[in-house]
């Protein structure tokens, strides 16, 4: 078979020196199972005789021999295609030691390459069946990352190796004596209780419509650039980049936002807005608005970011508007999918990733309005990848006439931790600027017990409201 008038990529030579080895060492069979299946054979009677002498090892182990290997080749029916003098001329050419290894590594390269060769045959299919670039896009770096996974090697490390990381760690943080060790998010309680945010964490922010998710996102943002200068990336998926940097603004000069829309402006608030600006402008804040991104996308343009200008810290609004990289036949799959690629990219990247999610309608419909881990919206697969869920909740929302203790409260439910406590710690919203504030009073005052709901929800239990 040909791809476009080219021989596929393949070297006979190597194939047939690692199933010499294989046969003349069954104890090298192991190593090559590592890193090699069938399909990375491109000769049919070498991927015939791989498989075959991966059974043969999984019956017997090493302890076999020639005599074996021909009762195995006539019980399986090859004796057509494969004979013993075929066998022991790969004998003949068995690779040993490095050479083995560089064999094992030409072949999984060639593999590689073939695959690749196949995509672009059914990316030139699919312009020509099906031209919609989005989704043509979508599949090729689907198919990409899912080639590279492939050819990756996994590394194995003894106990001994981390144990002594992770000791070091310790000493680390034991001589710097601080209170936190992660990213600090700006509210002195939350980051106390949670330590700040760590890479390859996912953490999820989740709220009813109205909570101010998004602004308590920015509120973090702006902190981890401006305070700590951290850079950071906001994937705006709701709202465009100048809401965003609007709503920035507000926060940081105190004007109101409602005043900015309308252009009520006194001379005195547009100093501050102009000082608001320039201090926003020396911050490391990168800002993607793109309204249909997928979770490939995301990969690819936050790989790019670290690379490029160092991004430490990924924020998503929301999770629910992100695309999963292959379409799936529910709702809930599809949402499962998008939270497993967010947690692979927090560990792929070793950056905390944050993204904001909708909480469903059971909310409205309970006496008590405080969010809990069943209201996720669409898929307890979230809660599962999640290493840290945070609720919003802010209890005069609900009500008419707030009593003085809940007026201007916002609570900061920490639901779940992973490696840690959970609880609640308040902070103040101001509506004018839809901004999220630190208390004044001292950390052991804002700071209450939580007890997540731990009861469990079948896929009928959940709310797949829009």
């Amino acid at each position: 078979m040909t791809y476009l008038d080219i021989d596929p990529p393949h070297d006979e030579l190597a194939e047939r020196a690692i199933l010499g080895a294989m046969i003349l060492d069954p104890e090298t069979i192991p190593q090559v199972l590592e890193y090699l299946r069938e399909e990375d054979f491109y000769l049919e009677n070498h991927r015939l005789l791989f498989s075959l002498l991966y059974k043969l090892w999984e019956d017997k182990g090493k302890d076999w021999d020639d005599i074996v290997l021909r009762e195995y080749i006539n019980r399986y029916g090859l004796s057509g295609r494969i004979d013993m003098s075929f066998v022991y001329a790969l004998v003949d050419e068995a690779a040993k030691g490095a050479l083995l290894e560089e064999a094992i590594k030409l072949v999984k390269e060639k593999s590689g390459l073939r695959s690749l060769m196949e995509l672009s045959i059914n990316t030139l299919k699919g312009i020509k069946e099906e031209p919609d670039f989005n989704r043509l896009i979508d599949f090729i770096t689907h198919k990409v990352l899912e080639i590279s996974e492939k050819q990756t090697i996994t590394h194995y490390y003894h106990v001994k190796e981390v144990v002594s990381k992770v000791i070091d760690i310790i000493e680390k943080h034991r001589k710097e004596e601080k209170l936190i060790t992660g990213r600090a998010t700006g509210f002195l309680d939350l980051d106390v209780l949670t330590t700040g945010f760590h890479p390859s964490d996912l953490i999820i922010v989740a709220a009813r419509p109205g909570m101010g998710k998004s602004s308590f996102m920015l509120s973090m943002a702006i902190n981890m650039a401006m305070e700590e200068k951290v850079p950071v990336v906001i994937y705006s998926l709701e709202m465009s980049k100048e809401q965003l940097i609007m709503r920035a603004l507000s926060m940081l000069s105190g004007v109101s936002l409602q005043n900015m829309r309308r252009g009520f402006i006194k001379e005195e608030e547009r100093n501050k807005l102009i000082g608001a600006a320039l201090e926003l402008s020396r911050c490391e804040i990168y800002i993607d608005d793109t309204p249909t991104l997928s979770t490939t996308d995301l990969r690819i343009k936050t790989r790019k970011l670290k690379k490029e200008k160092g991004v430490e810290v990924a924020f998503i609004d929301y999770l629910q508007l992100l695309r999963p990289p292959v379409r799936k036949s529910s709702r809930q799959e599809e949402v499962a999918e998008i939270s497993r690629n967010l947690k692979a990219l927090a560990k792929e990247l070793n950056v905390p990733v944050v993204a904001l999610a909708q909480l469903s309608r059971q909310v409205e419909h309970r006496s008590d309005k405080r969010p809990q881990l069943a209201d996720l919206r669409e898929s307890g697969q979230i809660e599962q990848d999640a290493d840290l869920i945070i609720f919003i909740h802010r209890p005069e929302y609900y009500k008419k006439s707030p009593p003085p203790e809940e007026q201007g409260i916002a609570e900061i439910i920490v639901a779940k931790q992973r490696q840690g406590p959970t609880g609640i710690v308040k902070v103040a919203f101001i509506k004018e600027t839809a901004s999220f504030r630190p208390l004044e009073s001292a950390s052991t005052q804002s700071v209450e017990t939580y007890e997540p709901d731990l009861e469990e929800l079948s896929e009928d239990d959940y709310d797949l409201d829009f």
